[in-house]
């Protein structure tokens, strides 16, 4: 599937600032179930990119800026093709972690309080380990019209780790009506299958309509910027 991403993060700072850095996970990188055509990180300031990895293997692009700047907006875009994956993250895919890493709750996933509950209540009727997440993904999809993406990502994080699966939250774009959108996803670990991704903000699998970007331990471990604070996204 191509995925067409053309975006723009406006960042702003609370007074002018005579030097600006800022720390961006927007890059899509390629791995077995996904290739990088092309893609660019445009802002509209003088600026020097530095790109390297933060300590999930992440691509990480540091921003510096000289100012004064009280706000910079960073056009992001490219080109990513994915293949049918069911979810399933290759085998290929680097790992420098080990999934026990993720059983660890983080303070920075939301959890509701009948967050237990819920997890329990969804796998009664369950048969294996993949049907349990599928069956958590989709009670937590219930409550997409009142939680975003990102909290629900982080929701079956909490969730998956209290029924001792490591969990962790993923980032990047997802296709839909014709063009990509920001956004938040999680992913399971599974023995003797491997990575699994789950979407509760749609119920479903992170299939080929998802590029991957991300992940990290919780939400502050993907966030798009950090150094600034993100106004809007078009």
């Amino acid at each position: 599937m191509r995925i067409a991403v053309d975006h723009t993060i406006i960042v702003d700072f609370p007074v002018s600032l005579s030097r600006v850095t800022l720390a961006l996970r927007v890059t899509p990188e390629d791995n077995h179930d996904q290739t990088v055509a092309s893609w660019r990180i445009g802002p509209d300031c003088d600026a020097r990119l530095n790109t390297g990895r933060d300590g999930y293997g992440n691509v990480l692009t540091m921003l510096y800026a000289d100012g004064p700047l009280d706000r910079i907006e960073i056009h992001v875009g490219g080109e990513v093709f994915t293949g049918p994956s069911s979810g399933i993250l290759s085998a290929a895919h680097p790992e420098p972690l080990p999934p026990a890493l993720f059983l660890r709750q983080s303070s920075g996933n939301a959890e509701a309080p009948d967050l237990a509950a819920l997890a329990i209540d969804a796998i009664e009727e369950a048969d294996g380990d993949i049907d349990r997440l599928h069956l958590l993904n989709v009670a937590l999809h219930r409550r997409a019209e009142d939680s975003g993406p990102d909290v629900l990502a982080a929701m079956f994080v909490a969730a998956a780790r209290r029924l001792n699966y490591p969990a962790r939250c993923v980032s990047g774009y997802f296709a839909r009506d014709g063009g990509a959108t920001p956004h938040f996803w999680a992913e399971a670990y599974v023995a003797d299958v491997g990575w699994v991704g789950f979407d509760p903000a749609i119920g479903l699998s992170a299939g080929e309509d998802h590029a991957r970007v991300a992940s990290a331990i919780d939400l502050n471990g993907v966030a798009t910027v950090v150094g600034g604070r993100v106004s809007s996204t078009s």
